[in-house]
């Protein structure tokens, strides 16, 4: 079952927002794909790319006449956005995110979009520490997930059109309330960020030279856009705060069997985290 949108709008078509259009315009999911960007270079390396068909320069007012408009700009400029938009929108026109927060963003859009303009708040879990469009391919949400919300006022049929639409560019869609998709991630994405970056931090500077491939391996994740965490770890700061709790807790016990030289319970401990790791990483094979 195909979807097409005559007109799509790609606010932020950098690596998420190019790698969008990309696979939309070789899927023929959109003929016409519009891109919105802060500087003419990242318009005119999107349309190298084929990832948009023309752009704009901070001219939020070619959201007009969209049958599609996709929001792929930081998480505090997603919320901005949505205000500066929501009189230029036509009826029937379906808006979504790729947030990686979703409480605050779909709050906003529930309270700020006019009747008629359906907001559906998504999450792909495929991204990189690298930037921009320079690094989006067609192929970047093949065997991926991507997370979506749903809440009592959202539209079925516009969140039938997004499902869809994710699906055909590859990823496994999932259905989910805001809040808990904001639990989920501060578990699975946002702690992990914040860990990576106070695992580098915790090592002196000078036995950095010695590191290898297991430190990258761990720390790969630490390399993000520092302002860009920062805009996602505040946006969902309560649910993070209570990953951090229980992260704190598995460590202090773990440490505490140490301290102890309970060498049974702390093998324990590495053979759960293996067993699970394993698991997981048979399931992404």
């Amino acid at each position: 079952m195909g979807i097409t949108f005559k007109k799509t709008v790609i606010v932020g078509p950098g690596l998420i927002g190019g790698a969008i259009g990309i696979a939309m315009l070789k899927r023929k999911i959109s003929t016409e794909i519009v891109g919105i960007a802060r500087h003419c270079e990242t318009i005119n390396k999107a349309i190298k790319k084929k990832a948009i068909t023309s752009g704009q320069v901070c001219r939020l007012n070619a959201v007009k006449d969209a049958d599609l408009v996709v929001l792929a700009v930081p998480v505090s400029a997603i919320k901005s956005t949505l205000k500066q938009i929501k009189y230029l929108l036509k009826k029937g026109c379906i808006v979504f995110d790729v947030g990686s927060t979703k409480k605050e963003i779909v709050d906003i859009a529930e309270k700020f979009l006019p009747q008629g303009v359906y907001f559906v708040g998504t999450h792909p879990m495929a991204g990189s520490e690298k930037k921009g469009v320079d690094y989006a391919k067609d192929d970047f949400f093949i065997n991926s997930v991507c997370l979506i919300t749903k809440t009592k006022k959202t539209n079925q049929r516009a969140l039938d059109k997004v499902m869809i639409l994710w699906q055909e560019l590859g990823a496994a869609t999932f259905i989910l309330t805001p809040l808990k998709h904001d639990k989920i991630t501060a578990q699975i994405s946002h702690l992990t960020h914040l860990l990576s970056a106070v695992l580098v931090n915790s090592v002196t500077s000078n036995f950095l030279q010695f590191s290898g491939k297991g430190f990258l391996d761990t720390t790969r994740i630490a390399s993000g856009n520092p302002q860009l965490w920062q805009d996602i770890l505040f946006s969902n700061k309560k649910q993070v705060l209570k990953a951090v709790a229980i992260f704190e807790k598995n460590l202090a016990k773990i440490k505490n069997f140490l301290q102890q030289e309970d060498k049974k319970n702390f093998t324990r401990q590495l053979a759960r985290a293996k067993k699970t790791r394993d698991m997981l990483c048979k399931r992404n094979l």
